[in-house]
């Protein structure tokens, strides 16, 4: 018997509403949005980053590297399993893939935000999107939740929150509001990672 393997790094493209759509209200007019720019295409804007995430150099699923261009690329054009999961287990049924754990592309950017507090609104906008997602089929999309560290405590809430909510590990930014990982004030964030059985990946 044939065993199929499965992605353990594979990338989500944020659709223009992941943040608009499913971010707390107080924070809607600051919401990441995507926009058509002269010579770059369609693009994220993020309050508080200084340059537009241009869709078609981040999500080039598909694309020979010879054409893969910031210039002019519209998301309608890119290529649909980044944002539809029907598009998606079509995709993995075609590569022989039996599953994926799947990491954002606009979030990593999002790590590195300096306002924690709409960083957190922003990843929580996104989980409730990726979870949608994954719940098309559920044994096979495997999503990695975003946490933002804003504390400690808020770092284990977010943890347990992230498995209730079904997902199968989190990505948290490389560096966290309070003091460097290696501070003991983070062993309860790693004890309850061991506890709730969620990985951690830093970005």
């Amino acid at each position: 018997m044939i065993k199929k393997p499965i992605s353990a790094d594979s990338h989500i493209t944020e659709p223009p509403h992941c943040y608009v759509d499913y971010i707390d209200p107080k924070f809607r007019a600051r919401a990441p949005r995507m926009e058509r720019l002269d010579k770059i295409g369609d693009a994220f804007i993020i309050e508080g980053l200084v340059s537009p995430i241009p869709m078609g150099l981040v999500a080039a699923a598909g694309k020979d590297p010879s054409q893969i261009t910031t210039h002019g690329v519209a998301f309608e054009d890119l290529w649909r399993s980044g944002w539809d999961a029907k598009f998606r287990v079509a995709d993995q049924e075609r590569d022989g893939v039996a599953a994926e754990f799947i990491y954002p592309t606009v979030g990593m950017m999002l790590c590195n935000h300096p306002d924690f507090d709409f960083k957190k609104a922003c990843f929580d906008a996104y989980n409730r999107w990726l979870q949608e997602y994954c719940g098309e089929a559920p044994d096979r999309l495997y999503g990695l939740a975003q946490v933002s560290m804003r504390t400690p405590e808020d770092g284990v809430a977010e943890i347990i929150h992230a498995r209730d909510m079904g997902f199968k590990g989190v990505m948290m930014p490389g560096n966290p509001a309070v003091e460097d990982y290696d501070s003991s004030v983070y062993d309860k964030v790693w004890a309850v990672a061991v506890e709730c059985d969620m990985p951690l990946s830093f970005h």
